[in-house]
């Protein structure tokens, strides 16, 4: 009988890193199989005729079932079992293995397998009876059978997954070189696994240096928490830095507490894009902190993070959790504007799930925590945080995402915060006005989504009704986030005012025809004629200063040049406050 290995993932840009193990090991073992790669984004019926066309004789399914894909399978099952009676269905993963109604909420699926499957599967493969398949929970008749765990496999037996021949050139490469976590957070199952196991270093830098010789776009670590061993954290950065191919994104899930200065230290060398951290903070309030174990100390983290940032080479992003045990809404604010005052260059707001084999799932009715019960299993309600509170919440989220967390509204939002005491504040009141006008534009009952032009005349908007607001200096913000984004193309009437551009014309044209600084400040465009020059740049005159760190900080005017044919992470121009012949 076929195998079929099955990964639904999130996204087309993801990649299923579990499948490839198990393809790997199964071949080890002197096996065949198949994989098939889809996305939830895939219509059922597509999925569905997808899987059948692999099924040109009799095959099993393995399933790997998480939170984002367990619906979709779930929806998937029964026409399987239906269209392929005699194909044995076997699901593994967390949705799975964590859960102990699986089986039977779900008749279409033969079994699970629980544990980690580079062991069991193979021996599945290969046509094992079923009672000698460890970490597998089978149907015998009426009767669940649960055969004893699975063994744990030694982190340099696991297989190195990725091949030059079948690696996927667009999507982000999933790698671990370790298994399991040292802390226990009731809300994670990260550390539900035991000790922290790890590869040796000797087979991750061969393995590093796979991805740096194939010069793939990003990497992207699944150890839960890479600097738990310090030191062997630092040796695997420093090789990286050593043997930096000036392409490849490296993405790690860190514990910023953890970090000290001889991290910073050594990071500070890194080149800009090299490295990418996440870390979760969730929350800053002691008694949450407490509840759900999480073990940090806010201030360290606050002094690293500052450290990472100062040099201004390494993505930072810092995640929150709405909906944890003793944070209402009063208590969540302060853990925003903590994190917010961090400056990261992403804050992700995201939303208590009750996972399966979770402890805070099994603390849930202490807490008075009510979840969908359907996957993702998100909170409800809380006994400190209504429906209506994580339903602002989600705006808040929303409004975060829109004009923080892309970077490109920067300059505005840095204004707009300095009317307000409290970032989370601004946030709370920039939703609910921006949830107001998609209302007044909403298309079949569902409110319109907010084009550029959109966002920067509802900044100004409702900047201006801000008490203390100055709505020219605001207006002159968004022209600079504007000019950042793009070329201008049309007159936009609403942020008329200031504009001083077209007295220095002449003085414009004369820079462009000015060979001398043309190579200081776009040496890329050495040799083009002014005219070509003209269409690829833009040259704006500001009245005054309103970015950050500009060489002035008051009077004016002052003349900026915007190069789109450079941009940072954020895809904003680089710009350079520009001398237009001692006039400006």
């Amino acid at each position: 009988m076929d195998t079929l290995l099955i990964s639904i993932n999130s996204k087309y840009s993801h990649t299923g890193l579990a499948v490839r193990y198990l393809e790997a090991a199964i071949r080890r073992a002197g096996g065949s199989c198949q994989v098939l790669e889809c996305t939830i984004n895939q219509l059922p019926h597509q999925l569905l005729s997808e899987i059948y066309r692999r099924c040109a004789r009799p095959t099993q399914l393995l399933f790997s079932t998480y939170i984002w894909n367990v619906a979709t399978i779930a929806r998937l099952g029964p026409d399987l079992k239906a269209i392929l009676p005699h194909c044995p269905i076997f699901c593994g993963g967390p949705e799975a293995g964590y859960d102990p109604d699986f089986l039977s909420k779900y008749p279409w699926c033969d079994g699970v397998l629980t544990g980690e499957g580079e062991i069991p599967v193979p021996l599945l493969a290969a046509g094992a009876p079923l009672p000698e398949v460890p970490g597998l929970h089978w149907r015998d008749g009426a009767r669940v059978v649960q055969n004893g765990p699975a063994p744990v496999p030694d982190m340099d037996q696991l297989p190195f997954v990725y091949t030059a021949d079948t690696l996927p050139r667009d999507r982000t490469l999933y790698y671990e070189t370790s298994r399991g976590c040292p802390f226990h957070c009731h809300y994670c199952l990260s550390g539900a696994g035991g000790q922290v196991r790890f590869r040796s270093l000797e087979k991750v830098f061969a393995e590093l240096d796979f991805f740096l010789a194939q010069r793939v776009r990003q990497v992207k670590f699944v150890d839960r928490t890479f600097n738990c061993n310090r030191a062997r954290a630092r040796t695997i950065w420093r090789y990286l830095m050593e043997h930096d191919n000036g392409v490849t994104n490296f993405h790690f899930e860190l514990g910023a507490d953890l970090l000290g200065p001889e991290d910073a230290a050594l990071l500070e060398g890194a080149r800009r894009g090299l490295f990418q951290f996440e870390i979760g903070v969730q929350s800053t309030h002691p008694a949450t902190v407490a509840a759900v174990q999480r073990v940090h100390d806010f201030r360290a983290i606050a002094k690293a993070v500052g450290a990472l940032l100062a040099p201004g080479n390494i993505h930072i992003h810092l995640d929150l959790i709405a909906g944890l045990p003793h944070e209402d809404l009063k208590a969540f604010s302060r853990s925003f504007d903590d994190v917010y005052r961090l400056h990261p260059h992403q804050l992700q707001l995201g939303f208590l799930k009750l996972l399966h084999g979770s402890l805070l799932r099994q603390e849930a009715e202490g807490y008075g925590i009510v979840c969908s019960e359907a996957p993702p299993y998100q909170v409800l309600r809380t006994r400190w945080l209504s429906f209506a509170d994580l339903l602002l919440l989600e705006q808040v989220e929303d409004c975060v995402d829109t004009f923080y967390n892309c970077g490109r509204y920067r300059t505005a939002i840095g204004y707009l915060e300095q009317l307000l005491d409290s970032p989370f504040a601004l946030y709370c009141q920039l939703a609910q006005y921006m949830q107001l006008e998609r209302q007044k534009e909403q298309v079949s009952g569902m409110p319109a989504a907010l084009s550029k032009e959109d966002k920067w005349r509802l900044l100004l908007a409702f900047g201006t009704g801000l008490p203390g607001a100055d709505a020219a200096r605001l207006r002159q913000c968004i022209q600079f986030d504007r000019l950042r984004q793009e070329r201008p193309k049309k007159h936009l009437p609403f942020l008329d005012g200031g504009d001083l551009t077209p007295r220095y014309r002449q003085q414009i044209r004369d820079f462009y025809g000015d060979e001398a600084q043309v190579a200081h400040y776009l040496p890329g465009h050495v040799g083009m004629h002014p005219a070509a020059i003209a269409k690829s740049v833009y040259i704006h005159v500001f009245p005054y200063p309103v970015w950050p760190d500009s060489r002035e900080t008051a009077g004016g005017p002052v003349a900026v040049l915007f190069d789109y044919s450079r941009t940072d992470p954020d895809k904003n121009a680089i710009f350079y406050q520009i001398d237009l012949g001692g006039s400006v």
